[in-house]
């Protein structure tokens, strides 16, 4: 933003330079243009300091966030390049090491959502729902498995 007042300095020389008197209607137009180009300048140059805060004051959020993160949902351990077929030679990969999944079909749009088996075994109460449409497609909450019985029974009842 320096180079941005150097011009405008430049400019304001330059019409001095010119020997145009202030009090034509010329001169008072064009003293009034560099003066409103000064303002901006500085404006600017105030702007762009202001953006520099708030860009250091966003990495700063985003790498506590990364720590929170770190610390709530433990470290990633995502670092392979491999998609199936495990190509490391890396003895911390863990590429051969699958999850389980659970895949249930949604009642309401028929999509396949997939969740963790880890889920099955929760001691709280953990509702999924399907990320199309938002109905529930599993609980492991026992008036709810009974209540979705009930429903698929009157459904096929129905049918």
């Amino acid at each position: 933003m320096r180079e941005l007042k150097e011009k405008v300095v430049f400019l304001q020389g330059l019409a001095e330079g010119m020997e145009i008197e202030e009090a034509s209607k010329e001169g008072k137009l064009l003293k009034s243009i560099l003066e409103v180009l000064a303002d901006m300048a500085d404006e600017v140059a105030e702007m762009s300091t202001d953006l520099d805060e708030i860009y250091d004051y966003v990495d700063e959020l985003d790498e506590d966030l990364a720590e929170v993160e770190d610390e709530v949902f433990g470290e990633d351990d995502d670092d392979c390049c491999c998609d199936d077929d495990c190509c490391c030679d890396d003895d911390d990969c863990d590429c051969d090491e699958e999850e389980d999944y659970v895949e249930v079909t949604c009642p309401n749009c028929h999509e396949t959502v997939c969740f963790s088996s880890d889920i099955l075994d929760a001691d709280e109460p953990i509702e999924v729902v399907c990320p199309v449409c938002d109905a529930a497609v599993f609980s492991n909450d026992a008036e709810y498995v009974e209540v979705e019985k009930e429903d698929e029974a009157k459904e096929d009842e129905e049918k």
